[in-house]
């Protein structure tokens, strides 16, 4: 017998228990004591009822407030103000601005929240910025609209309206002026929302036989959209108040919800009315519920007494060094022992497996360092050839062989993904050097970087790839190719780097295609095979990578006139790198 019960699963156990000493006794005296209970049913019912309808209320408030918060992040937004308040062109970045911020902020406010707006929607008082996008309009195509007079002149700065919307139907939109700092009226935003989407949380008919319907000041019923039959106005104002009325057998509780004008109304079916015999069979109940419990309590206290055994024989099995724990059971305690086992044999093998590891890696330290040798003979080597040629006169082919030597260093260096800003543009000027020998006085390379931001830590390879793409596409039909390097602290905390030459230029439609790619790309690695040379995807991918999405290579160009590379970077891009390359900037 006792084996047989060991083999029965603890979910089975406290089943049959839960059935032999909850279910069937409480069942017996439901049946007797139901008629009896109706009375306590009625006493909390007008409180439970309120509660409900209080949540339900809260819940819908919180979608307004949600509506309001997403209307002040697009009202309140000061670049947006800024927008509106000035003069649109194109020669001031008005259009960027428009195409990269204006427009992304009211898409963004419409995917980022958690209430399903319909629209939101920008009227301007400034008529030189064009409408477009499907939410910037001008303010005076809302001057038909029959809310727009009493809300303009009105000394409210937001208020909630009814909207028929030819499309959509009906909506509710809160709509709020915009104020700039300096007191001007750039125009109001609106934010619609569908009665269905606001109100979802009144579900109509529910199994505690509960009616919500949603009206407004007149009585006439908005929600569930199939009702109706309008409120009388005397029951209207009554329960709009949070109070509450019984009517034919029916209890009516109201709630006005902030801001709308609206009230939401719950009807509740009233419960038969029980007789006197309800003290004594509380007093049963009482009794009853004494017995059963300490009776499962028995019941439960044995299972996790097994419990408490199987947890010492886990520790003890840890303490022996991982020794399986034998399994005599069947039932879920059994089970758990077994996966217990397969996780310690699991440990034993990791273990194992990260030993072997970390002996492959010192093997492979050691290698390295054996292969160190070589780049150094490269370097020495490098150096004798300068030194030669320097004795022979040949002073220029001297200096491009050390420049050359340096580069090599610098490249076959990778202790370190960072170097400073000085160490890079160390870097670019070697790289020139070789250069004029094959081009001679056809190229030239400006920089202007003030002395704070030398030290800067960047990603290694940062600037002379994109002079190198200069160099390869960039030569003038006549004249000789002027590159320059600009460095500039912003107001944002962030350094600009700006690479720009005299060249033949972007064409549009390939400058709008490199753009885009820049900002949607995302990094993949790429085998050595498939890449010939670090090129301005690599430079991207790395930023991105490193600093983040918002860091991408933008390129501007006039086809004809010039070209230039613009990169972003954080003025303080984390912890100072142990390994980061430094070199003296002369």
């Amino acid at each position: 017998m006792r084996r047989q019960l060991n083999a029965i699963s603890i979910k089975s156990k406290v089943m049959l228990a839960f059935v032999l000493l909850i279910l069937l006794p409480f069942s017996v005296l439901g049946l007797y004591t139901y008629d009896q209970s109706q009375q306590f049913v009625r006493a909390q019912l007008v409180s439970n009822s309120a509660t409900a309808l209080k949540q339900m209320k809260h819940t819908i408030e919180n979608k307004i407030d949600l509506i309001e918060s997403v209307s002040d992040s697009i009202t309140f937004n000061y670049r947006l103000q800024e927008f509106l308040e000035g003069t649109f062109s194109e020669d001031n970045n008005s259009l960027d601005t428009y195409f990269s911020y204006a427009a992304p902020l009211i898409n963004y406010a419409m995917l980022f929240q958690k209430v399903n707006t319909e629209k939101i929607s920008v009227f301007m008082n400034n008529e030189t910025i064009p409408e477009g996008f499907g939410a910037f309009y001008h303010s005076s195509k809302a001057k038909r609209e029959p809310w727009y007079d009493s809300f303009v002149h009105s000394g409210s700065k937001s208020a909630w309206i009814v909207r028929d919307n030819t499309v959509s139907g009906q909506t509710f939109g809160f709509v709020q002026k915009m104020i700039s700092l300096e007191g001007n009226d750039l125009g109001f935003t609106l934010v619609e929302v569908r009665p269905s989407d606001l109100l979802a949380t009144a579900q109509g008919p529910s199994e505690s036989g509960q009616d919500i319907v949603i009206a407004d000041e007149q009585g006439h019923i908005l929600y569930p959209e199939e009702s109706e039959n309008p409120l009388s106005s005397l029951l209207l104002q009554t329960l709009s108040s949070g109070d509450y009325s019984i009517r034919d057998g029916k209890l009516y509780i109201g709630e006005k919800l902030k801001g709308v004008g609206l009230s939401m109304l719950m009807t509740v079916s009233q419960p038969r009315t029980a007789n006197s015999l309800q003290a004594a069979s509380n007093l049963v109940f009482i009794a009853t519920m004494v017995v059963l419990l300490f009776s499962f309590y028995s019941v439960l206290k044995m299972v996790l007494r097994k419990m408490r055994t199987s947890i010492r024989q886990m520790d003890q099995a840890i303490e022996a060094g991982f020794k399986p724990i034998p399994i005599d059971r069947r039932d879920e305690f059994g089970v758990i022992t077994e996966k217990f086992n397969l996780l310690l044999n699991k440990v034993t093998m990791l273990m194992k497996d990260m030993i072997r590891k970390e002996t492959m890696q010192k093997d492979a330290q050691l290698a390295a360092l054996q292969a160190q040798i070589n780049p150094h003979f490269i370097y020495n080597t490098l150096d004798m050839f300068s030194a030669r040629m320097e004795l022979a006169g040949q002073f220029e082919e001297s200096d491009a062989m050390a420049d050359f030597g340096k580069m090599m260093r610098y490249n076959m260096d990778g202790q370190s993904k960072f170097a400073t800003l000085e160490s890079e543009i160390r870097y670019l000027e070697q790289y020139m050097n070789l250069q004029k020998i094959k081009y001679g006085s056809e190229i030239e390379l400006s920089v202007q970087v003030p002395e704070r931001l030398l030290p800067l830590r960047v990603i290694r390879f940062l600037l002379q790839p994109v002079v190198e793409n200069s160099i390869r596409h960039g030569f003038p039909a006549k004249g000789l190719l002027r590159i320059s390097l600009v460095a500039s602290f912003q107001s944002d905390d962030t350094v600009l780097l700006s690479i720009r030459d005299n060249g033949p230029g972007v064409e549009p439609a390939r400058l709008a295609y490199l753009n885009q790619r820049f900002r949607k790309t995302e990094y993949t690695p790429a085998n050595d095979q498939t890449r010939e040379s670090i090129g301005l995807s690599n430079i991207n991918e790395r930023l991105k990578l490193f600093y983040g999405e918002e860091y991408s290579i933008r390129l501007i160009s006039v086809e004809g006139q010039y070209a230039e590379t613009i990169i972003t970077i954080p003025y303080d891009a984390g912890e100072e790198d142990s390994h980061v390359q430094r070199a003296h900037y002369r």
